[in-house]
């Protein structure tokens, strides 16, 4: 028995197909999802999606969102997704320190903050990947 995963971003289906177990980041910690799992819906954070396949797995980095699960089925709704297999690390880490220096000098109620906020979680998960 498996479970329908489809990733979705604003431009496109990122990753859509059949799982075993899909692990996510959930704003308030990961959470699994196996078949037959109970329907709910979840804020997601940025931050690392693994997705199990009889004995594979495929990691992807993903922006914050929304997730669902019900009948069988995953939908992830967030702002990016990305293939593990095509990060940078070392331009994850320059894209880290960059938002770390605004983070250190941005009014935490700007709109700047909030975008080196939400870059900084995308860099670290990238580094985690």
């Amino acid at each position: 028995m498996s479970v329908r995963v489809e990733i979705v971003t604003p431009s496109r289906i990122a990753w859509k197909g059949e799982a075993d177990q899909i692990e996510a980041p959930g704003l308030q910690g990961e959470f699994g999802v196996l078949p037959d799992h109970a329907a709910m819906l979840a804020v997601t954070r940025a931050g690392v999606v693994t997705v199990h396949q009889g004995g594979q797995s495929s990691r992807m980095v993903v922006g914050a969102g929304f997730a669902e699960v019900a009948k069988g089925e995953v939908t992830l709704l967030v702002d990016v997704c990305e293939d593990g297999a095509d990060v940078d690390k070392a331009q994850a880490a320059e894209d880290l320190a960059a938002a770390e220096s605004i983070l250190g000098t941005a009014s935490p109620d700007s709109r700047e903050f909030q975008e080196a906020s939400n870059n900084a979680a995308l860099a670290a998960a990238r580094l985690d990947i």
